[in-house]
């Protein structure tokens, strides 16, 4: 067999793990939070309507990419996550787009397909709208290479989007989308390694941007740029395990990034670091003490200081979890096992919206799309702020409820003379040096997977130095005149 035909092989093994179906059971568990599916199984397209594959916010409006391997990727949106329309034609015109990953970038929703790839010219195609509805592709077809049948991941940094692809005969590669929609390859083929078949997932950290890659001989890889078009290897050889051929998920939580594992020997890994990113350690059993827990959802979405982390397990009798932790080491199961629908459910990926937390799940009856009760949202309980005096220090806290640390405030507007705005923990004080009413708008950002956000009007009223009045002291009459003793003025 050729080598390029071994790779094509390769590329047909990992597709096929995308349509690889799991039975989900242990209906005795009780779930924690209060769910309930919405919308129909495969959103009214059926069983062929398989699989979930990214929920993203987009214009006050939920979409989802439902992968279908018959006519092409389906992308729906919806305003209150229970009805759903979809918004494209199928596979956007080519069956063979049978999934599609999406990100928001510069005020417009992307769309990158990925093409079965088993046929000459069926290659990734960018897509882009900025109304929902209307479609422009951009670029051509595998972005001038005729090997890059998808692309896999896709994350905003330093004010451009980068795309992975999979492209399995010369390596996986990184393109970087300015805002003019021009793409460019940041990346040599494979980081140098034609092993490195994809990027599988992408996410900004202290200021780099990593990429972590699928390595099915030697172990994955995770690269890392701070520039975006630099590279550096942060690991190798799947953290010491060539089991772990995949970085499925990356992800911030409380101030680390975490990276979430394939492994279909032991079960999936999280391993999490710290800034220096050279030191690592492993923050779960494996497959969360189940070995065919074998695959992190790419998808973890964070959620008032908690993570909410889908997985995948294709045991006939098991099936995939969703696991959640307020510490990224002490891990709960919610929920039933595949939320207790035998033989179906394969995978879960969470996001929140309007106050909620949805989760996609894929299915061999069609995908179904599933939501929390209303959860407690970032919000800004003060209502209102404390006078000041002008040359008196002054103090006042802008509070907050709900939401994941850390927090980042900023300032609309003009603070009074004096007073400054503590960016990190929302108070205001200085000493005021001039009087007056300044009214102004606190918001706050928080670390939350997709991030939150809250605002406020607030006034702060500043005093006049407060001016006293003395009091006259009368003297003792003298040659019969009256002296008063008032700011030593004879009256």
């Amino acid at each position: 067999m050729s080598s390029m035909m071994k790779r094509f092989t390769l590329v047909s093994a990992v597709l096929f793990a995308l349509a690889v179906f799991s039975i989900f059971v242990n209906p005795e568990k009780s779930l924690a939070l209060s769910w309930e599916q919405v919308g129909t199984s495969g959103l009214g397209g059926g069983a062929a309507n398989q699989t979930v594959y990214k929920l993203v916010d987009f214009n006050d409006k939920l979409y989802a990419s439902i992968g279908n391997g018959v006519t092409g990727v389906k992308i729906f949106s919806s305003t209150d996550g229970v009805t759903w329309t979809q918004v494209n034609t199928d596979g956007f015109g080519t069956a063979t787009n049978v999934d599609a990953p999406m990100a928001v970038y510069d005020s417009a929703l992307y769309v990158a397909t990925m093409s079965q790839g088993l046929l000459p010219g069926e290659l990734t195609q960018l897509w882009k709208t900025t109304n929902g509805t209307s479609w422009t592709q951009v670029g051509t077809d595998g972005f001038g290479d005729a090997f890059n049948i998808g692309v896999v991941a896709m994350s905003e940094f330093n004010g451009n989007l980068y795309l992975g692809t999979l492209n399995a005969v010369t390596g996986a590669e990184v393109f970087q989308l300015d805002s003019a929609d021009v793409l460019t390859q940041v990346n040599s083929d494979g980081f140098g390694d034609g092993n490195n078949l994809d990027v599988w997932s992408l996410g900004e950290y202290s200021g780099a941007l990593y990429a972590g890659t699928e390595d099915q001989i030697n172990g994955a890889q995770l690269w890392k740029t701070t520039n975006g078009t630099s590279w550096s290897k942060v690991m190798d050889g799947g953290f010491g395990d060539v089991n772990n051929i995949r970085i499925t998920t990356l992800f911030n939580f409380g101030g680390d990034l975490y990276a979430g594992t394939l492994n279909g020997a032991t079960g999936t890994e999280v391993w999490r670091t710290t800034i220096s990113d050279s030191t690592w350690e492993q923050v779960n059993t494996d497959g969360f003490g189940n070995a065919g827990t074998y695959w992190a959802g790419d998808q973890a979405a964070i959620v008032n200081g908690t993570i909410y982390l889908g997985t995948r397990n294709n045991a006939v009798d098991e099936g995939a979890k969703l696991f959640t932790s307020t510490n990224g080491s002490a891990w709960t199961q919610e929920g039933a096992d595949g939320f207790g629908d035998p033989g179906n459910n394969f995978a879960m990926y969470a996001v929140t919206f309007n106050g909620r937390i949805f989760l996609g799940i894929s299915s061999m009856t069609g995908a179904e799309i599933w939501r929390t009760g209303t959860i407690g949202t970032l919000s800004i309980p003060t209502t209102s702020l404390a006078d000041g005096t002008v040359n008196s220090t002054y103090s006042a806290t802008v509070g907050l409820e709900n939401g994941t640390s850390p927090f980042t405030y900023s300032l609309i507007g003009s603070l009074p003379d004096g007073l400054s705005l503590n960016y990190s923990t929302g108070e205001i004080s200085g000493t005021p040096t001039k009087d007056g009413t300044f009214t102004f708008t606190i918001s706050v950002l928080d670390a939350g997977a997709p991030q939150q956000m809250a605002s406020r009007e607030f006034s702060i009223k500043i005093n006049a130095l407060a001016t006293a009045t003395p009091t006259p002291e009368v003297l003792p009459e003298t040659g019969g005149n009256l002296y008063l003793n008032w700011a030593n003025h004879l009256i």
